[in-house]
């Protein structure tokens, strides 16, 4: 059984990163919503990958001849040392192109504001809480932070975003570090090193840091959650702490973004299959999933009790549920994406229920008028939208920089908000590389599909993405929405690159 499931993920991953690296490539030229312009097409940046990876075969293998032997690097210490760079530039960035959002983003942190300020009960009018009850975790997150900047700083909008965006490179930097330790687990230090550049170059540097959302949050919680769980322990005690803050953590990610418990989800599976015949790890599954439940139970009453504290009052018949976001998901004139209209007709009904049977209903017509020809076009233009896209949607929400600041006086605050703000002069540029980017790892990700896998650690990593894809083919999608797997991807990359490596290894000994 341990064996089925394994080669099934491996083949269900092989096969929807695949289609989806082969739709990046053939399928720029069609129409579809929040589509970027590149200055090169995404065949031309793979050609010219495949170039430049020619070039270091040759150089590599032919014209030195027999390899030297390998030098020793100080991976652990490279690593530190430039996580530290890092942490100080992703901060000088920030200070030079923050901005106040608009969207949602931009509306938790008002309320945010407000909730501060004393008039707790009037957040429900600024942002819809009632209708998006997951996001009052992120609301009380701001709250605290915006309290301790009004100690030193009363009320100051950019000392504010500037500690949110230190907050953020914090994390960051934190994702960066667990993407080169969790490959270090599967393995050898110089294609867990190979992940950590990709993760500095794919996110590490990522404008996103100077956007306190669920997405930059959340970004830790998926990767952290694989780390903790699969990481080796001395002892049974501590394989049981870290597998438990595992849960929580995976616990908390759901309550910022609900995709971050795809990875917990896909732990257990694997690890049921894996331990089918082991009673005892058969019985610390059901105890985790335990320990979920209450974490979920805990977050849950403690948000209640806060809410009830500051007379929040919320009201539970306003809620969407997920058959919302299915109905949405599945509309072909907003290709999949967030539509006004869809809203106000979840709105338009009185009861909970009645809004599910309304929800669903609609769903199913809308797949049966689209056909299955139709159906399948609808679902490559909305993968499209959600994987084509090498910034994960940097400045596609409505309203997106809603406030900017006067910027600082000097030339490179000029140069850096001429790269990251849309529509300016070095923007296309921007786009294009990080695309490229995107290209080589969507491609090198698609490469670890391949060949047989037995490894436990990237069979998780690979049903990840799988439900992941799922996710987005069911629901609303957004490129943004990939973001806090995007730790994954570099570790799925660095593992092509690996595959790749050995076997070029082995027909330059032929």
């Amino acid at each position: 059984m341990k064996k089925f499931a394994y080669q099934a993920t491996q083949r269900l991953y092989a096969l929807i990163v695949g289609i989806i690296f082969l739709l990046i490539l053939f399928g720029q030229w069609c129409s579809f919503k929040l589509k970027k312009g590149f200055l090169i097409p995404n065949i031309v940046i793979l050609g010219g990958i495949i170039l430049a990876g020619a070039f270091v075969y040759y150089w590599r293998y032919k014209r030195n001849g027999k390899q030297k032997a390998e030098r020793i690097w100080k991976y652990d210490l490279i690593v530190r040392i430039s996580l530290i760079i890092l942490f100080v530039v992703q901060i000088f960035i920030a200070y030079n192109i923050v901005f106040e959002p608009g969207w949602d983003a931009g509306g938790i942190y008002n309320s945010a504001k407000i909730f501060v300020n004393g008039n707790r009960a009037d957040i429900v009018i600024r942002y819809p809480f009632s209708m998006y009850p997951n996001n009052l975790l992120l609301l009380f997150i701001e709250s605290a932070v915006i309290s301790f900047c009004n100690l030193f700083a009363n009320e100051n909008e950019v000392v504010q975003l500037m500690f949110f965006a230190v907050l953020n490179s914090m994390i960051n930097v934190a994702a960066c570090y667990l993407t080169y330790k969790s490959a270090s687990l599967i393995c050898k230090k110089k294609i867990a090193f190979a992940a950590f550049i990709l993760a500095v170059l794919n996110f590490g540097l990522s404008p996103w840091n100077v956007i306190f959302y669920s997405d930059s949050l959340g970004l830790v919680f998926p990767i952290l959650t694989f780390y903790l769980f699969m990481k080796p322990n001395k002892t049974e005690k501590m394989e049981w702490i870290s597998k438990i803050m595992a849960v929580i953590a995976g616990c908390i990610g759901y309550n910022i973004k609900p995709q971050c418990l795809i990875m917990l989800i896909a732990l257990f599976i694997i690890q049921f299959f894996s331990c089918l015949k082991n009673k005892k790890k058969l019985l610390q599954i059901v105890i985790l999933a335990g320990c979920f439940i209450l974490s979920l139970i805990t977050i849950k009453i403690s948000i209640n009790l806060i809410c009830e504290k500051n007379q929040i009052v919320l009201d539970s018949s306003q809620r969407l549920g997920m058959s919302h976001f299915l109905m949405m998901g599945n509309n072909e004139e907003g290709g999949g994406l967030y539509v006004g209209d869809d809203v106000t007709y979840s709105k338009s009904f009185a009861t909970p229920q009645e809004r599910k049977k309304a929800n669903v209903q609609r769903t199913f017509e809308r797949m049966k008028d689209m056909g299955i020809a139709g159906y399948l076009r609808f679902l490559a233009k909305k993968m499209l939208t959600v994987y084509n896209d090498g910034t994960y949607a940097w400045g596609g929400e409505g309203n997106f920089f809603m406030v900017v600041f006067p910027q600082p006086d000097n030339h490179i605050a000029v140069f850096l908000r001429n790269v990251y703000y849309a529509d300016h002069k070095y923007y296309d540029i921007y786009v294009t590389v990080m695309q490229s980017i995107w290209v080589f790892v969507l491609g090198a990700a698609a490469v670890s599909g391949l060949g047989k896998e037995n490894r436990q650690e990237i069979i998780v990593l690979m049903l990840s993405i799988a439900g992941l894809t799922l996710f987005e083919v069911l629901f609303e999608a957004r490129a943004r929405y990939l973001y806090t797997y995007a730790p994954v991807f570099c570790i799925l990359a660095a593992i092509g690159i690996e595959k790749l490596n050995s076997e070029i290894k082995k027909k330059s000994r032929l």
